[in-house]
């Protein structure tokens, strides 16, 4: 049986190895990227050929996916002589989606250094591998913040939510004072976080006030923090991508089909609607909505007819400059987070 290894089509790129510096040893990284037979042709594998060739990664060959395929890290050997096995996708969209996050064209000299620092660990158990985390402490931290929320956050202060949240954390988590300061400053929590995991309703409460969830390592525990973005700009997503590339399969409801005629109504309106039938949480990207000036009492029309909810949903989010990505909370729970075009 086939397991999805992230949404979309299939690359699977065999790269040579990486060489490490000259004080580091010998340990070396081979990048597989997977994707579904017919990608080859795609720009996307085109444009990621031409990055791996400009971080020094000659010698690409395309695999198509493979059964049993899956994201990850599989170390061999130990010492200095240690090999990463990494396995990625290319999905759909363009981006390469790995264990540690996903990459988009953009973010080439992030992908470098997260290789880079793999391979400098040398071998040693617990390398870093996301946010200064080992896969291990990943997998752990990831299941611990998979919990959903369980209490209606909608009109709460969002410093309340987020109290109310740490207190059924059993790892600690601390707010930056000045994340701290633009909360208390912020609207009432806009959107329904009762369902969605810890991590995801974290990450997209402290967004607004300009702050980001980050892990904390030490050499005993992890804590959690609300702060500033690092300057690598690397924090715990709001969301993750999925790792199959169907959406019907994801949020069914999506492509169920439905009359309609939407004549004047704010696009606020027809998105609770919407949200409310395909029983999938939406969250929005409030910054960028501010930024771009996005108004979601402007009145938005789809002409009378037959069609179905995602379309529905697009034609809406497009009158008013947004658009929406599928995305899995921690736990694997879909929702769709609302951004601007």
């Amino acid at each position: 049986m086939l397991r999805p290894l992230t949404a979309a089509c299939a690359i699977s790129l065999l790269l040579p190895l990486f060489t490490a510096s000259a004080q580091s040893a010998r340990s070396r990284v081979q990048l597989e990227v997977v994707f579904e037979p017919g990608l080859a042709t795609n720009a996307a594998a085109q444009k990621w050929t031409k990055v791996f060739g400009d971080l020094g990664l000659p010698g690409v060959r395309f695999r198509a996916l493979q059964n049993g395929d899956q994201m990850g890290i599989k170390p061999q050997g130990t010492g200095d002589a240690a090999i990463y096995q990494v396995t990625a996708l290319l999905n759909n969209r363009g981006a390469l989606v790995t264990s540690a996050g996903q990459f988009t064209l953009s973010d080439s000299a992030k992908l470098k250094k997260w290789l880079d620092d793999m391979q400098a660990g040398g071998g040693q158990p617990g390398v870093p591998t996301f946010l200064g985390l080992s896969p291990k402490q990943f997998d752990d931290l990831k299941r611990q913040l998979s919990a959903p929320v369980g209490f209606s956050t909608k009109g709460m202060r969002p410093e309340k939510a987020i109290e109310q949240i740490r207190a059924t954390l059993k790892l600690p988590l601390t707010v930056d004072p000045v994340i701290g300061q633009a909360l208390a400053a912020d609207d009432p929590v806009r959107d329904e976080f009762q369902d969605l995991s810890l991590g995801t309703s974290l990450a997209a409460l402290a967004r607004p006030a300009g702050g980001v969830l980050l892990p904390q390592t030490s050499r005993s525990a992890i804590g959690l923090a609300l702060t500033a973005p690092p300057a690598s700009g690397d924090a715990w997503p709001i969301g993750w991508p999925p790792e199959m590339k169907d959406e019907s399969k994801i949020v069914p409801k999506l492509f169920d089909f439905t009359p309609v005629d939407i004549d004047g109504v704010p696009a606020s309106r027809a998105l609770d609607a919407i949200a409310t039938y395909i029983k999938a949480p939406l969250l929005f990207d409030y910054n960028s909505m501010v930024k771009d000036r996005v108004d979601l009492k402007k009145s938005v029309k789809v002409a009378a007819g037959q069609s179905y909810y995602r379309r529905i949903l697009d034609r809406v989010l497009f009158q008013v400059g947004l658009k929406a990505d599928v995305r899995l909370d921690d736990s694997g729970l879909p929702f769709l987070w609302i951004t601007t075009l």
